[in-house]
């Protein structure tokens, strides 16, 4: 077997690659599908929607909802196969199995699984929790030798602790898959994206789901696009991708962040949109014609299914994406044309017996330094004291600013919930006191904080908030708990079902 650039001992990757074969055998072919969340577009009223068009639907792959929504969604579409996309297992970091309560999240996972009876979990290998510090949005991995292989053991923990779930006497434990992450605006470390994904997969028998939409982040954010049109960008990078573990591929809309107001510099070439991963907006050419160039390679063999990323899209401009991409692919000679399996039809399965290799001490020690540098950057961009050391001077460029001092705060403040519509009256207090909204972005980063058994980061900026307000004006805190309990009750009572 040719050894992968960044492999440190490419002698494990036979045996790995045979365990991932064993697994993903195990799988059904499924086909063209939909990645959608629960309550936006409302699940049920796109699959009817879709059912009244006569737009064909192999399969739906469900982001991370409570439990009893997915019980209802389960419930309301008996029989159609659905996948599950997790949330909160943040296997790239150093201190996943310490700090962020993972054997909870790994057992709410695996209950999420058999509810929905499905075949795979995905997790983008990305984060949302990191040395301490939270965010709405995914952060990338760093692209570290170090970080690929702690990540590649953890992926591999995951899986085993899955393995030991009960499935059920004709059932098998669902395969654990990693997502290649987007950047938004920057990414950190000397490995390239490629490599990092195919060192990975030479440490780990995970299989992968090819976002195509983040390919092109890199390509725009890497700085590739400088030298390179995107369809030589795009074969060099099918060259180093692992395209024998993938699983699945997504496909959603790009566009540029409302918000932004600083356009990234141009070059000499052609500069392309200052786009960041946005399912709600129109899936672009760009991303079609990868899509139609990615089908036709021939190491894409172990392929289960497409799906469209369509959370807060409208259900009119998905049922149109639909149906384009079934008459795209409907021409392409190596999609499978299978037909989907029931989502009650399992299989038996056994646990393998192979050596996991664990990182040593010193290679998670270099990690956790690397996040803690990562972290102190962009706090150090923030508050224009960056203080790190010379390894990360490169990266600090115009995307780091950009996302750090524009989108960040836009993430904290705006998305994910208003702060100012979700706490009306106390803001107007603050307001007349004349504190600024700014202060509560400052204090969310002012300091790390130990994790919660569930990520949910609407939760948090409600519990964030009411500290903040303790702290900078302790009279107005009681009216900030009294609006805080009414939004935390609204919002677990809408989340714990979907539509009847």
């Amino acid at each position: 077997m040719k050894r992968l650039p960044y492999s440190t001992d490419s002698s494990l990757s036979p045996a790995m690659h045979e365990e991932f074969l064993r697994r993903a055998s195990k799988i059904p072919f499924l086909g063209l599908g939909l990645s959608v969340d629960v309550y936006s577009p409302d699940v049920v009223d796109l699959y009817e929607e879709l059912s009244s068009q006569q737009i064909p639907i192999a399969y739906f792959e469900i982001f991370h909802a409570a439990s009893e929504a997915l019980e209802l969604v389960r419930a309301r579409l008996p029989g159609f196969p659905l996948a599950y996309h997790a949330e909160g297992l943040w296997v790239t970091q150093p201190d996943w199995d310490t700090a962020y309560n993972s054997q909870e999240r790994i057992q709410a996972t695996a209950c999420n699984l058999r509810i929905l009876r499905a075949h795979w979990v995905n997790q983008e290998c990305a984060a949302k929790e990191i040395a301490g510090f939270r965010f709405g949005t995914y952060l990338p991995p760093i692209f570290s030798e170090a970080s690929a292989e702690v990540t590649a053991c953890q992926a591999w923990n995951a899986q085993l602790h899955l393995d030991q779930f009960e499935w059920g006497p004709e059932a098998y434990s669902p395969l654990f898959l990693l997502e290649n992450p987007p950047l938004t605006y920057f990414l950190l470390g000397e490995m390239p994206y490629a490599e990092f994904f195919a060192n990975i997969t030479t440490l780990a028998p995970c299989g992968l789901v090819l976002d195509l939409g983040h390919v092109w982040t890199v390509y725009r954010y890497s700085g590739a696009w400088r030298n390179h049109c995107l369809e030589s960008f795009f074969e060099a990078f099918l060259d180093r991708f692992p395209l024998e573990r993938v699983i699945q591929i997504h496909v959603a809309g790009l566009d540029c962040h409302p918000h932004i107001l600083t356009q990234l510099a141009s070059g000499p070439h052609e500069n392309p949109p200052a786009w960041i991963d946005a399912h709600e907006a129109p899936i672009p050419d760009e991303l079609l014609a990868l899509l139609a160039r990615v089908l036709q390679e021939p190491r894409l063999v172990n392929l289960k299914g497409i799906a469209l990323e369509v959370d807060n899209k409208q259900i009119s401009l998905i049922c149109r994406e639909m149906k384009m991409v079934t008459e795209m692919v409907k021409h392409l000679g190596n999609f499978p044309a299978q037909v989907p399996s029931s989502a009650t039809e399992f299989q038996s399965d056994t646990t393998f017996p192979s050596e996991k290799v664990e990182p040593s001490w010193e290679t998670r020690h270099e990690l956790t330094r690397q996040y803690q540098d990562y972290m102190a950057l962009v706090r150090g961009v923030l508050s224009n004291q960056v203080a790190v050391s010379k390894e990360w001077d490169a990266p600090m460029n115009e995307g780091l600013q950009l996302y750090a001092t524009q989108y960040l705060p836009y993430e904290i403040l705006l998305w994910g919930g208003d702060v100012r519509m979700m706490f009306p009256k106390a803001c107007e207090i603050l307001d007349e006191r004349g504190v600024s909204l700014n202060r509560f972005f400052e204090f969310w980063f002012a300091q790390p904080r130990s994790s919660k058994s569930d990520y949910d980061f609407f939760l948090l900026k409600i519990d964030l908030f009411v500290k903040f307000l303790g702290q900078v004006l302790p009279g107005v805190c009681s009216l900030a708990k009294e609006e805080a309990e009414l939004l935390t009750q609204g919002y677990l009572h809408a989340s714990q079902g979907a539509s009847p």
